[in-house]
This record gives structure tokens, sequence and C-alpha cells, in this order.
């Protein structure tokens, strides 16, 4: 069968289950972790987050190499990935009528991914480095959402506690360079409120603020 013709019966498959599938909110968010350090990536977190797909060879383990918090998703120690940022559904339909829909839905999408198999193939690149191939997206930008950026410099001395005081209400604060060996983890090691930056078990960095 001719893929365009195959393709064009996956759509209408597809048209024909709709009525009958769950309504679904869900968004997909790429944080990376590079050269070991914490990164924040902005995200609504009150959903709930799942780790889809690990794209960094270190291990991406919840609460030690990524979690999240009232201002979005962490990651560190190299941890790079995507995630689904927060999903609700609500079932609507007969399941019978959804579960006939979903077998001819599945038969037909898997008969045109098939046909098309090799155009795909011909169309992708022969680049080793497939994490930049598949995954061409634009960063999110900071500047737009938060203003300019400036940056504060907080040290823990000795493994002792610092608290950098700063008015960080209604901002953003991201490590933006580790200055000492002993790793800045954020949660562990540093972290912030309205009221400044926290230091902690020889830490010091200099912080974005946004």
């Amino acid at each position: 069968m001719n893929p365009n013709r195959m393709n064009r019966l996956a759509l209408a498959a597809l048209l024909a289950l709709a009525p009958f599938a769950p309504e679904a909110i869900a968004r997909s968010v790429v944080c990376e972790s590079q050269s070991g350090q914490t990164q924040h990536c902005y995200a609504d977190t009150r959903n709930g987050v799942t780790l889809a797909v690990q794209y960094s060879n270190s291990s991406c383990r919840q609460g030690q190499t990524w979690g999240t918090d009232n201002r979005g998703i962490w990651v560190s120690n190299g941890c790079r990935a995507q995630f689904d940022v927060g999903e609700y559904r609500s079932d609507r339909g007969s399941n019978n009528d959804s579960k006939a829909a979903a077998a001819l839905a599945i038969g037909l999408i898997g008969a045109a991914a098939i046909a098309s198999h090799h155009d795909r193939d011909r169309d992708r690149g022969r680049d080793d480095d497939r994490y930049d191939d598949r995954h061409n997206y634009q960063p999110y930008n900071d500047y737009n959402r938060y203003g300019p950026t400036q940056t504060i410099t907080c040290e823990s001395r000795d493994g002792r506690h610092n608290y950098c005081r700063n008015n960080l209400r209604g901002a953003r604060v991201d490590m933006d360079r580790q200055l000492s060996r002993s790793p800045c983890r954020y949660g562990n090691d540093w972290g912030w409120d309205g009221g400044g930056i926290w230091v902690e078990n020889g830490c010091r960095a200099v912080f974005s603020v946004r």
C-alpha cells in the first residue's frame, strides 16, 4: 500500500479515537547538568514530575541527582534528561468503544510507520552525537521572564554555614560558577529564600539572581 495512503488512514483512525481518549495535559522539559554543576529549570511542578528520557551517561536518581521544588526541576552531577511535567487525565466515553478505536489506530499507525521507515532513515544524519541531532531545542529565555541578572558570591569557610543576606523576594537564584573543590549541591550545600542565600559544607560559588 502507498505510504501516503497509509499515513492518511492512520490520521483518520487517530481522529476517530479522539472522542474516546482521556483528556490529558502534559508538558516536557529538558534539564541538563553541565560540567557536573547544579542546574535549575523553571517548571510548574504542582501536578508532579516524572523522568521520561535520560540522555546522560551519568545516572539520574531522584532525590540525589535530580528533584523538584516550588521553582521547578533541578539536576546535578552530570544528569541530563527530559522530564514530563504535570499530567491530569479524565475518562470519557465507553471503554469498549475506546478499546476498539485504539486497536484500529495502533494497527494502522504501525503499518504506516513500517512503510515510511526507509524515508526516515535516509533523512537522518549519521552524526554519533545523537542527542544533539534528535533534540534541537531552544533554552528557556531567562532574560525575558526575569529581567537582567546580578551575581552574588557566597562562601562557606571551614565548612561552616554562611548566610549571605540580600532581598530576593520575587527573584530566581541559580548557581552561576562554583569556586570550591567541595561540591555545591542545591538543597544539600546551598539554597536560598526571600532574605538571602545560604551555603555550608565548604561550598563557595557565584550565584546569579534574576
